[in-house]
């Protein structure tokens, strides 16, 4: 007859055992959750950011291809629900609904009528905020050269949408119409 009695090797483990596996479980799980939604957060952050590029990049080339000044300007929040009709948001204002990319052939930062509206991109879960100074134009015109039409290098910050937005990156463009994006301590030139 056999002895019910297992040898301590072959025993489970103990109910203490078992609490500290699943608290040093459940404390790996709480760390690694909080690291990807963080990664998450910042490729959302980044992926306005390289739409904003693409954008300013299309102006640029279309400026060049028409052989006729482009512009870029914040989409007006009113304009999202409709499907008409697209206009410029007032200078100064976060471009919190989008943004158009127009030909400004009469090189005036504004969109007119007559003037082709060649881009419009929504995009509501980031802004984009122009110069906070009010002697800088929120537009951002190309020249056919490729060249931005003030002499001064432009900088668009990124950040994310609500009362307490925060910009958590600068996109750069350039006199000479190249685009980067850099942190928001970095100067643009």
């Amino acid at each position: 007859m056999r002895s019910l009695h297992l040898p301590a090797q072959a025993r489970g483990s103990s109910l203490v055992e078992t609490l500290v596996a699943t608290a040093l479980g459940l404390l790996v799980l709480v760390l690694s959750t909080n690291s990807t939604l963080a990664v998450v957060v910042g490729e959302s952050r980044a992926a306005t950011a390289k739409t904003l590029m693409r954008s300013l990049e299309f102006a640029r080339d279309e400026a060049a291809q028409r052989r006729s000044p482009v512009a870029v300007c914040g989409l007006d929040a009113r304009d999202v629900a409709s499907s008409g009709l697209v206009h410029c948001a007032q200078s100064g204002a976060a471009w919190q609904a989008g943004w158009i990319v127009y030909g400004d052939t009469n090189l005036n930062g504004e969109l007119d009528d007559g003037e082709a509206v060649l881009q419009v991109t929504r995009d509501a879960s980031l802004s984009v905020y122009p110069p906070n100074d009010g002697a800088a134009s929120a537009v951002i015109t190309f020249r056919p050269l490729g060249t931005l039409a003030s002499a001064t290098p432009r900088r668009l910050l990124v950040g994310t949408d609500g009362a307490q937005a925060a910009p958590v990156q600068a996109v750069c463009v350039g006199i000479d119409g190249y685009m980067r994006v850099l942190p928001l301590t970095a100067v643009c030139q």
